[in-house]
């Protein structure tokens, strides 16, 4: 788990509803030390979960990039300028040794 502060926050979160009994003293602290222990759980449990989904998809689409970008370089398309292609820039302007064809 990358943020397990982000965990903590969620358990106050969830701990909450049960500030004003335990401010008036109708909930014993024990209870409310018992709730928000199962309240850290339960955000726990659910970090883990997100975190889970995010670094499967994360690594699928880094998968599928890294494949698409094999597939270019097998077809000979890699580095001629497409739209997201940093290193076609130069190349209409100069030819493949470098000189300068306007």
């Amino acid at each position: 788990m990358k943020r397990p502060d982000l965990v903590v926050g969620g358990a106050l979160v969830m701990s909450l509803p049960m500030l004003p009994g335990l401010l008036h003293g109708t909930l014993p602290v024990t209870d409310a030390l018992l709730r928000f222990l199962i309240a850290l759980f339960v955000a726990f449990v659910a970090g883990r979960i997100l975190s889970t989904v995010f670094v499967r998809y994360s690594n699928e689409a880094r998968r599928a990039e890294i494949m698409r970008k094999l597939d270019q370089a097998r077809q000979g398309t890699a580095g001629e300028g497409g739209p997201d292609d940093p290193s076609g820039a130069t190349s209409d302007i100069f030819g493949s040794d470098g000189v300068n064809q306007r």
